[in-house]
């Protein structure tokens, strides 16, 4: 295993860049057309759940410090079927670093170069993001610290400008929802991204101090879902409903719309070089975890390799869906139940093994002195 150390700091801006990565490019135009004027309260319920599930792997993860989540599925589960576990994980991150590198491909081709094909646009980030991987951890985490003061500045700047076209009278008809059925429609925002967050697990052992992951973690996720219903709440207002539920990248729409005298327009190529790098941070984090479990799960000393082949397998696999329709189609209809096995019934698994394991160890030790 790589011998990094990551800040805390550092952790919770690559924990909040990693939440809010595809978020703000994806989910927002489709969870208004769900939710209407209410579609801001969705993902402050996703945060609260998130809460208990982020306890479970923080949890799980603490009983055995110093081990990734590969390496847990080994040590719980033993070499054979510990293994077959760890490669599903594996399958996982590889799958989910093409879905990123499919909504990067869509949101390029449909926004800025349509003329091109969407495979270069894959090929060409994937090598950047490949490199960042060789180099680490740590080369990452610097990066997103770097980069997250630009980011923050920008998006700021441009709520700010964008609030001269605001307007209250969008939130008409506010409250007005069925709640259970808005929580069904709307459970993909539970899984993408909170349930996806349990791939930060692969992380947890190289933060320097430990004893701060638990909070640092939760709170990056309370701070993402505060963030996520802010970007909505200021969606419909600058948009309005109709407009914001017909439009895939509705932020970006955003940008394109403000217009302030001769001097503040056409600033989306702004918005899209800030999007493209939290996508750059999300997908590096992805990439990593699916480079970095290989290694650990065949025992490979240098990942090179391993990271570079991997860009013409995740290139591929970015090219499962024909087109952006059917990727929001499954993502709304499947991501949760999709999701469900590796975020929750594993760790619970896991969890309960552990817990048994423990409890017999006890008896044992307990036994001879009695």
């Amino acid at each position: 295993m790589e011998t990094a150390r990551i800040s805390t700091w550092q952790f919770f801006i690559l924990t909040l860049v990693f939440l809010l990565g595809t978020s703000f490019l994806f989910f927002i135009g489709g969870l208004i057309s769900i939710a209407k004027q209410d579609a801001w309260i969705p993902p402050l319920w996703a945060g609260i759940a998130s809460v208990p599930l982020s306890l479970l792997w923080v949890k799980l993860m603490s009983y055995y410090p110093g081990s990734t989540l590969i390496q847990i599925c080994i040590q719980v589960a033993g070499k054979g079927l510990g293994r077959l576990i760890a490669l599903l994980y594996i399958g996982y991150f590889i799958h989910l670093s093409s879905l990123v590198t499919r909504n990067l491909g869509d949101f390029m081709k449909i926004n800025l170069m349509p003329r091109t094909p969407i495979s270069v646009f894959h090929v060409m980030f994937l090598i950047v993001v490949c490199y960042a991987v060789i180099k680490g951890i740590e080369t990452i985490a610097r990066s997103a610290e770097f980069l997250f003061p630009l980011v923050t500045v920008t998006f700021i700047a441009i709520f700010c400008i964008a609030l001269y076209e605001w307007d209250w009278e969008r939130f008409q008809g506010v409250f007005r929802m069925n709640i259970w059925a808005t929580m069904k429609e709307t459970r993909s925002i539970f899984s993408f991204p909170f349930m996806e967050a349990f791939l930060l697990a692969m992380l947890f052992p190289y933060v320097n101090s430990r004893n701060k992951i638990k909070g640092t973690f939760i709170l990056a996720n309370v701070v993402a879902a505060l963030l996520l219903s802010v970007g909505v709440f200021f969606t419909i207002g600058v948009l309005s409903i109709t407009q914001a539920s017909h439009e895939t990248y509705s932020m970006f729409v955003i940008v394109q719309e403000i217009h302030i005298g001769n001097f503040f327009e056409h600033l989306e190529s702004t918005i899209a070089l800030i999007l493209l790098i939290i996508v750059f941070i999300k997908l590096s984090i992805t990439y990593y975890c699916a480079v970095s479990g290989l290694c650990q799960l065949f025992q490979v000393k240098n990942r090179s390799w391993i990271a570079i082949s991997l860009v013409l397998l995740v290139s591929g696999l970015s090219l499962a869906f024909d087109n952006i329709l059917e990727n929001i189609v499954f993502n709304r209809e499947y991501y949760f139940q999709y999701m469900l096995p590796f975020a929750v019934l594993f760790p619970l698994l896991f969890l309960f093994v552990t817990w048994m394991k423990k409890g017999k160890a006890k008896r044992k030790a307990v036994s001879p002195q009695s």
